[in-house]
């Protein structure tokens, strides 16, 4: 009798066959061979821009898992993201056509032909407000026939995504700015006719209630009392809330220097109608000392010693004070500064002491001011008072000593789109003043001053800076006016080519202030690498005794930049078309 046989289960044969198994899938789907592709796009060039920019089938394209598979899904998605891209630049009827084709060496070319068709344009604009806006008086700005005047996407503009959005945000912003900070966009629509390719917008916005100021609360002040805060304050309790005020009164605070940060916020979560205004600070010490080492192509080398005191005499005075010794001009000066009263008064008083040798002049000078200011950082005014003691040495000469007390007032005028590192804006200053003989004053006489800077972009690298100087003292004669007062001009900041004060009036050996002073200069720079730039420049500057004598002495020539974190840093290399020769200038930062 024979015995049936039968099939006996392995385990090491069915482990063996599940790892073949795994291995062949692996190979299948992991290692399978990348595609390569090219994709060519024929359209418009600003549409070409942005599938150029976005594109999955460009974004993915030499990535090591795009295979075959991918690439056809890639392909067939192709036609809808079109369309939603070329959506947000206002094209909403495109014709598309693709095609994928086999190239030689067994890759694959796809080729996409967008004909965008017309762009869809604003048709009707139809702005509602709702809230307390609609009830206020007409005499109150913004009104709501301002706000629909700067709508920023008027009919017959093209529809573009971002400029719709743009436009909601700006007009948001300028309700909530002024009075309505809790102002919200209620609804919005866009509805689009690509029959006739165009497009009505619908904005609805609710200013809410009004807002005032309420109660001020200070964090962090512990070293100084209030009145550096207060004193500052443009933000009033129980006034109208404006957002511009906040602003003012934090930049104004951080100016002060009594503090390394500052933060005023509204509490506009509080749901009141007088919001809570909290200005937080962080405290700079009250004493500081510095040394410092350095070299101006000015004034040669150089060693200062600044020392600051922000609580001086045991008040919130603050004293700032410095010895430099250079080689050309040595210097010891302080200045105390009191804090800033109601109205944005500002007064400080300093002495000085000042020993220059330039140019075969020798200059030993003891003077005392004090000056009060007053307006903001975009128009401030300031009236000043100053004492000057004066021994002046020539060259083969014995001393001269003067002495005068004049009384000046000027205007500075400032419209730059930043302080540090402006490219853009102007600014400007001007000053009168004069002092009358037997008032501390050995001659009278009456001295006018100004300048001014001009920033003007060129293109997205490019830019113009203007630059001029004009100055006149008008006296009988000049014996008995100190030097100081009157005009010398070359150097780094005036006519490059020119060594430091070297253009005045001549007398033997030695070069002098002159009564009469006159700079321009024309400067173009480009910047290559982000902040790295080359500038190409032409100054021409004097100074004189009388007008005619203001031949001007021109300078020219090439130099590199850098805009640091610091401010802008300059070399420049000058030829002086008088002196005949080159000279290599510095310059650090931007004041004015």
């Amino acid at each position: 009798m024979r015995r049936a046989d039968f099939a006996v289960f392995s385990p090491s044969v069915f482990l063996k066959s599940l790892l073949v198994f795994l291995f062949v899938l692996y190979s299948s789907v992991v290692c399978a061979k990348p595609v390569a592709y090219d994709v060519v796009i024929n359209a418009p060039e600003s549409v070409k821009k942005i599938l150029m920019n976005n594109l999955d089938l460009l974004r993915w394209k030499g990535n090591e898992q795009m295979d075959t598979t991918q690439l056809r899904r890639l392909y067939r998605n192709t036609p809808d993201e079109i369309r939603q891209l070329v959506e947000t630049e206002g094209y909403y009827s495109p014709v598309i056509h693709t095609r994928m084709e086999k190239t030689d060496n067994n890759s694959r070319k796809v080729i996409i032909d967008v004909d965008p068709g017309k762009p869809v344009k604003v048709a009707a604009v139809d702005i509602t407000f709702e809230g307390a806006i609609t009830k206020q008086a007409e005499s109150l700005k913004p009104g709501i026939e301002q706000l629909k005047k700067g709508w920023e996407l008027p009919v017959g503009s093209v529809f573009r995504m971002a400029d719709w959005e743009a436009a909601k945000i700006a007009l948001l912003r300028q309700v909530t700015r002024v009075r309505y900070p809790r102002a919200e966009l209620a609804d919005t629509k866009a509805i689009v006719n690509p029959e006739t390719d165009e497009v009505t917008l619908k904005v609805v916005i609710n200013s809410g209630d009004p807002v005032r100021f309420g109660p001020i609360k200070i964090v962090g002040l512990e070293r100084y009392g209030k009145d550096v805060i207060m004193g500052l304050n443009p933000v009033k309790e129980g006034r109208t809330f404006r957002e511009n005020a906040l602003l003012n009164w934090q930049s104004r605070i951080q100016d002060s220097g009594y503090f390394s940060s500052v933060e005023v916020t509204a509490d506009l979560e509080s749901g009141k109608e007088e919001v809570p205004i909290t200005v937080t600070v962080v405290e700079n010490k009250k004493k500081h000392a510095a040394v410092g080492v350095g070299y101006s192509t000015d004034t040669g080398k150089r060693i200062s010693l600044n020392y600051d005191n922000l609580h001086f005499l045991g008040r919130d005075y603050k004293l700032k004070s410095s010895v430099v010794l250079q080689t050309k001009q040595k210097t010891a000066k302080a200045d105390v500064f009191l804090p800033q009263e109601p109205g944005g008064i500002r007064n400080s008083f300093g002495v000085i002491y000042d020993r220059s040798q330039i140019e075969g002049e020798d200059t030993r000078l003891v003077g005392a001011n004090y000056r009060r200011a007053w307006g903001t950082q975009r128009l401030e005014k300031y009236l000043s008072l100053q004492y000057l003691n004066e021994n002046n040495r020539i060259t083969g000469q014995s001393y001269q000593k003067s002495q005068a007390l004049p009384l000046t007032f000027g205007i500075i005028t400032r419209r730059l789109n930043n302080r540090l590192a402006p490219t853009q804006g102007y600014a400007f200053e001007a000053q009168v003043g004069g002092a009358v003989e037997h008032v501390l004053t050995d001659k009278s006489f009456v001295r006018g001053y100004m300048k001014g800077i001009h920033f003007q972009q060129l293109g997205e690298k490019g830019e113009l800076i203007l630059r001029g100087e004009l100055g006149a003292l008008g006296s009988n004669g000049k014996e008995g006016v100190p030097s100081t007062v009157l005009f010398r001009t070359g150097g780094d900041q005036s006519v490059r080519g020119y060594a430091y004060e070297s253009l005045g009036v001549k007398d033997g050996s030695a070069i002098v202030g002159g009564r009469y002073l006159a700079v321009a200069s024309v400067e173009y720079q480009y910047y290559f690498i982000k902040n790295w730039g080359v500038a190409f420049f032409v100054d021409a500057g004097n100074a004189g005794d009388t007008i005619k004598e203001l031949d001007p002495a021109f300078g020219y020539g090439i130099g590199g930049r850098w805009r640091s974190p610091a401010g802008p840093i300059g070399v420049d290399l000058a030829y002086g078309e008088r002196s005949r020769e080159f000279r290599l200038h510095f310059s650090l930062g931007f004041t004015f």
